[in-house]
């Protein structure tokens, strides 16, 4: 362990509200490298994989297709897998940085911000974790995402001001499966041997989806360069397994954890802007010039941006021409996009996490509430989509 011991890493409570982490705190520099090439490669996966266009995520929803799924169990298996071996190097260092197991803000909050949440990706088809790459892919009505979730969190801001929305009412305590398991049944159960099982357990059903349902067949329903014979070189496919997004996820894990002191989430940024734009009088503590621990997540999200400029720059054009990929964002207007957008947003500051927050790094740190969340978020997706289908 004296090697793990020369590893520094931003504690997430470490320091004073408003004051800055002290040098024993900060991150080695060396872990920029990595964290940077991840936030790229996230971007990137995330635009071959295709989940950024709305019809995607919205028939994931009614059962059309099977790609968002896979993508989030294997995202949330190979997390647990990475995790599992990095809390086995360096148990210090991935307990501290474990917020959604030790942070409880009540099943009652969780549930109803997930819920909004849920119900805002069926109406946008798009979640906080997918606004920066549909905007890198240009994606029709993107900025109106990003339009509904900076008013959401404009929103919250000013609510807190008057009553706790976001800024009040946590508690911390240990919430984990495995402490759960020690309380209860008396057992001295570790992260690592629970998340290694269900990890291997995700990717293995993530495996078994792909080998009954191929993405390829999923996809040419879409029409355009989904239909056509893939070209041999993958860069140029229009789509990729989506495995590969969930293997990028689990992998980036470490390196933001290691720079930030906490786990991959992105709807933060939105009260980060709110904060920095109103010079700390909303959501204080958040703004950039309050702390330079807020501006790891909007920095990790720049390089996710550029990583989905390059995949659309060097993949073949999916929506623009007549015959071409024009179901994948057919039917979502750009008002409707925005009031998705800013549900989204709205249901992720309520709930203490988002789509990745909750539901990818908080179940991945076996956390309760992030399994309760994380099942909202769906259920709601699915009947709101539902309803929007079929009603």
């Amino acid at each position: 362990m004296a090697e793990v011991a020369k590893i520094t890493v931003a504690q997430p409570n470490a320091a004073a509200p408003g004051k800055e982490p002290s040098a024993a705190q900060s991150p080695h520099p060396a872990w920029f490298v990595p964290w940077a090439v991840m936030g790229f490669l996230e971007g990137f996966v995330f635009q071959k994989v295709a989940v950024v266009y709305p019809a995607i995520l919205a028939d994931q929803f009614v059962f059309r297709n099977w790609v968002v799924m896979k993508f989030f169990l294997s995202a949330v298996g190979f997390s647990m897998l990475s995790q599992a071996i990095f809390a086995t190097v360096a148990p210090e260092l991935m307990a501290s940085s474990m917020d959604y197991g030790k942070t409880v803000y009540g099943s009652p909050r969780v549930v109803l911000g997930c819920t909004l949440l849920g119900a805002g990706m069926a109406v946008a088809g798009s979640g906080p974790s997918m606004f920066v790459p549909a905007a890198g892919a240009s994606v029709g009505n993107s900025g109106w995402l990003f339009l509904g979730g900076f008013l959401a969190a404009l929103g919250v801001g000013i609510a807190d001001l008057f009553t706790p929305v976001t800024g009040k009412g946590r508690e911390s305590m240990d919430l984990s499966l495995p402490a759960v398991i020690k309380s209860k049944a008396h057992k001295d159960v570790r992260y690592g041997g629970v998340a290694v099982v269900m990890g291997m357990g995700l990717v293995a059903a993530t495996v078994v989806l792909e080998v009954v349902v191929p993405y390829k067949e999923d996809l040419e329903r879409y029409g355009g360069a989904f239909a056509l014979e893939y070209p041999d070189n993958p860069l140029e496919h229009p789509a990729w397994p989506p495995i590969v997004v969930g293997l990028t996820v689990g992998l980036a894990q470490i390196p933001v954890r290691l720079i930030s002191g906490d786990g991959l989430g992105t709807a933060t940024s939105f009260t980060i802007a709110v904060a920095t734009l109103s010079w700390g009088k909303l959501s204080p503590g958040k703004g950039l010039q309050e702390s330079r621990k807020n501006w790891w997540q909007p920095l990790f999200i720049l390089f996710i941006l550029v990583g989905a400029v390059v995949a659309g720059v060097l993949g073949p054009e999916l929506v623009g021409a007549e015959d071409d990929g024009r179901l994948l964002e057919e039917g979502f207007k750009a008002w409707v996009t925005g009031v998705g957008g800013f549900l989204c947003i709205l249901g992720a500051r309520i709930a203490g996490g988002c789509t990745c927050g909750h539901g990818v790094s908080g179940t991945s740190e076996l956390s309760l509430e992030s399994f309760v969340g994380a099942g909202a978020i769906f259920g709601a997706a699915i009947v709101t989509r539902c309803v929007i289908e079929y009603a």
